[in-house]
């Protein structure tokens, strides 16, 4: 529901844009899945329970590194695959296709990137309070990647692409 209200803000953003609805799934999938495997990452290291505040701070640290390694390798996809299936499906012109494709690929890169923080974020603070992270972590990551996803991936083709580069 929180995401689909969410989606309904950026309703102006979908009627003047519709084509980045198309890519919506991907940068989900790919935030969840970077949630998820931070969180893994995560639990498996608060197994260790004489972790110093510096340690956990360098996991969080390390974590969003490889958010961004990966986050950076699949926007530069994106921006190729999509680019190549919007130019030969879509027939539009090559600014206009690099521009939505630039724009899924960098949403994909800083959706990772905070999805990567918020997994690691979260069993830290819940191992804080004394709640096992491993139960009670994986549905509050997966609804706050959505939310993340979506308003990253809406939120900046509204500013990049229509406020600022005006192509809608």
């Amino acid at each position: 529901m929180g995401v689909s209200s969410v989606v309904g803000i950026f309703e102006g953003v979908v009627a003047k844009l519709s084509i980045i609805i198309c890519f919506q799934s991907h940068i989900l999938d790919m935030a969840g899945n970077v949630g998820t495997q931070s969180l893994a990452v995560t639990i498996r290291v608060l197994m260790d329970e004489s972790l110093t505040g510096s340690q956990k701070f360098k996991l969080v640290f390390k974590e969003m590194k490889v958010g961004l390694c990966n986050g950076l390798f699949l926007g530069i996809m994106a921006l190729i695959f999509i680019g190549a299936y919007i130019s030969i499906f879509k027939h539009t012109t090559i600014t206009y296709t690099l521009l939505i494709s630039a724009c899924v690929g960098f949403s994909l890169m800083v959706a990772m990137i905070i999805s990567s923080l918020v997994g690691t974020i979260v069993p830290l603070f819940f191992h804080k309070i004394k709640v096992d992270p491993a139960v009670a972590s994986c549905p509050l990551i997966t609804t706050v990647n959505d939310l993340v996803a979506v308003v990253t991936y809406y939120g900046l083709a509204w500013i990049l692409l229509i406020n600022l580069l005006h192509i809608a």
